[in-house]
């Protein structure tokens, strides 16, 4: 080889060995490293699952690490325990458990994380818990305001000043009536009755007529709409004698509703009556016509996909739930398995 031509080999590489990062230096958690977690391990240690206190869906909880101490020590991939879990050869250590060894490749992407100091990202944000979420959090008790005229006032007064929002004056008499008739019985006033209120329309005036209101057939049918709506009411059942989704006699079902709203039957017992009242009082002609919530879904062809159906609507009525996702993978924003 002649001089110069060495004289080039040389340089280029030592301009190779200089400029070049290491594998250890390429290596980015969010990029490279958390997807290999995500698919492999976070199932059991993530937001949901984090068995033996550990997580490993962030940077920061891995260090962290869990009962069995920190998971991976910055450029000691031999002393790091995620590590040496992932690559033993003992079957009932290695992870993840009960699934394949990870590949040779994702291995070698988590040890270069490692060596290169198991850097944890800027501004890493970490991953909630669904079970944090305050939907599954006991209400506090707020304290009590007395002053103003509704208490309910002095908290919408507390934000309304804080926004900067100048109130709009209370409204007038008239519009009060129109307003609570429409919403308990989808009618307006009479014109009697807006007189007579007109003529004294003090507090306890207002009070004897959402009274009557309450009192009135129309409530039940006003608000029974909304419940059946949720419930899943409709008349319709096919064509001839084919039924799909309710019954022929679901009107039966429909009329309990607004019996019992316009009885002020509890909320626990329609539940429990529409649940399971052909268990409770199977001889009660009554309480049975409830179950219709139960029928709705009927499904003459595949008796499985009725009662999937009532599980599914039964959590949305009155679980606020899509249980139904668990039917083929584990809730992807609910706390809820398989």
């Amino acid at each position: 080889m002649s001089h110069f031509h060495a004289t080039i080999t040389i340089t280029v590489a030592v301009a190779l060995s200089t400029s070049s990062p290491s594998p250890a230096a390429d290596v980015d958690f969010h990029r490279d490293v958390r997807p290999i977690l995500v698919k492999h391990c976070v199932a059991c240690h993530g937001p949901r699952s984090h068995k033996a206190g550990l997580r490993l869906d962030a940077a920061t909880l891995i260090h962290k690490g869990g009962e069995s101490g920190r998971a991976v020590v910055a450029k000691q991939p031999a002393q790091s325990l995620l590590l040496t879990r992932l690559t033993t050869n003992d079957p009932a250590l290695r992870m993840p458990a009960e699934a394949k060894p990870l590949s040779k490749n994702d291995i070698s992407v988590i040890r270069n994380w490692i060596v290169g100091g198991a850097v944890i990202p800027t501004n890493e944000t970490i991953p909630a818990s669904p079970e944090d979420h305050w939907a599954w959090k006991t209400p506090g008790r707020s304290q009590r305001l007395t002053n103003g005229d509704n208490p309910i006032d002095v908290y919408f007064d507390a934000e309304h000043r804080k926004q900067s929002i100048t109130p709009r004056p209370a409204a007038r008499p008239e519009h009060l009536l129109r307003r609570v008739s429409l919403d308990l019985v989808g009618l307006p006033p009479t014109r009697k009755q807006l007189h007579d209120f007109l003529t004294n329309p003090a507090d306890p005036t207002y009070a004897k007529n959402v009274d009557r209101l309450l009192k009135s057939p129309h409530h039940g049918e006003r608000w029974g709409r909304h419940w059946m709506d949720i419930w899943r009411y409709t008349d319709w059942f096919g064509l001839g004698k084919e039924v799909r989704y309710s019954q022929k006699s679901i009107w039966r079902w429909r009329d309990w509703i607004v019996e019992s709203l316009n009885s002020d039957l509890g909320y626990d017992r329609m539940v429990v009556d529409m649940l399971a009242a052909d268990e409770i009082a199977p001889t009660d002609l009554d309480r049975l016509r409830a179950t219709g919530f139960l029928t709705r879904g009927f499904n003459l062809f595949n008796r499985n996909y009725w009662l999937d159906d009532v599980v599914e609507h039964t959590a949305k009525a009155f679980m606020g739930l899509t249980l139904n996702c668990c039917r083929c993978h584990d809730h992807k924003f609910d706390p809820l398995s398989q």
